[in-house]
């Protein structure tokens, strides 16, 4: 009853499920306190967080939401349960290359040294350890811009710099992987979790990236999701809505980005309540989707299949060994 309706919360929110929660918001530490541990108890290494630009450029998300301001909490909530942070960097009006190259410098000079954030060896022969950053949307840009900034040379290069880091691009679209590659990222992400929505978020490409990373010495970064319903946003979206199959439309997601051999599985999403990929606890509300009898069901799966991912990943380095 709610979709298509004026939101109202605490009663009616623009979702197809309810938070276990209620409304709540993360500037509350003892909800992002809870929210961290969960996480880590269901075996997630790394939090990626949405990051909407500087805040002088950047007037937040579509309904004007920044998370700039937000970041020290999260960043203090994750090292106090021994979870990673990771940035996922949203467009804004105006992004460029050139604007992305000052964002870097900004999260590096205000965050930079935090202990929470993920970090990777950065590529060359620098010997530096950078943050991991997945760009939305990296496609709106075009990849000799992307070279300017992550080629390794060039005067205006993060690469060699103490901004450098591991840069994962958005594959959409059949023809991005070679787009990735001029641009000079480090690896490519699929994010969506309605599987054929596109070309990167179709199962049956996935062994084409995973080839694409293997030649390129490329990260192959595959996102699942335990569904997808955005009717209570976008009522005209219908047709890309993915029923949750009381998780079996998870597990086949998991269990193809195991079988492909994923150098990284992305979940989308813990909380995408507007999308309706959260696998946050829900809870049984009139006028909302039954999320069935145990509001920790998604949690757990998630918990099982990071645990089968690892055990994978053990055996293969162990076989290398062997050899």
């Amino acid at each position: 009853p709610n979709v298509g309706n004026s939101h109202d919360p605490p009663e009616h929110i623009h979702a197809r499920f309810y938070p276990r929660r209620g409304t709540y918001s993360v500037a509350y530490p003892p909800t992002l306190n809870a929210q961290m541990s969960e996480l880590k108890a269901a075996g997630v290494d790394t939090v990626v967080l949405s990051w909407w630009g500087r805040p002088e450029l950047s007037s937040g998300d579509s309904q004007g939401i920044g998370t700039d301001s937000k970041i020290e909490g999260v960043l203090v909530a994750a090292a106090a349960v021994g979870i990673s942070v990771a940035w996922h960097l949203e467009p804004y009006h105006g992004r460029s290359a050139a604007s992305f190259r000052e964002d870097i410098r900004y999260l590096t000079r205000k965050y930079g040294d935090h202990e929470a954030l993920l970090r990777r060896p950065a590529p060359g022969d620098s010997g530096r350890d950078g943050p991991v950053y997945f760009v939305y949307d990296s496609y709106h840009i075009p990849a000799a811009d992307w070279a300017e900034v992550l080629g390794l040379a060039g005067a205006g290069s993060l690469r060699g710099t103490e901004d450098d880091g591991t840069f994962i691009g958005l594959w959409l679209e059949a023809n991005h992987g070679a787009d990735l590659a001029a641009g000079h990222f480090d690896g490519a992400y699929t994010y969506f979790a309605s599987e054929g929505f596109s070309w990167g978020s179709s199962l049956h490409n996935w062994p084409s990236i995973r080839r694409w990373a293997e030649e390129r010495s490329k990260l192959f970064v595959a996102s699942v999701g335990p569904g997808y319903d955005d009717t209570g946003i976008r009522p005209w979206n219908a047709h890309n809505t993915k029923d949750r199959e009381k998780g079996k439309y998870y597990r086949r997601m998991w269990e193809a980005a195991i079988q492909h051999e994923a150098d990284m599985v992305s979940i989308t999403s813990y909380n995408e309540w507007g999308e309706g990929t959260q696998i946050e606890p829900a809870v049984r509300k009139t006028g909302y989707e039954d999320p069935g009898d145990d509001p920790n069901f998604y949690l757990q799966l998630t918990a099982d299949y990071a645990d089968e991912l690892r055990r994978r990943r053990r055996e293969h380095r162990e076989e290398r060994e062997e050899l």
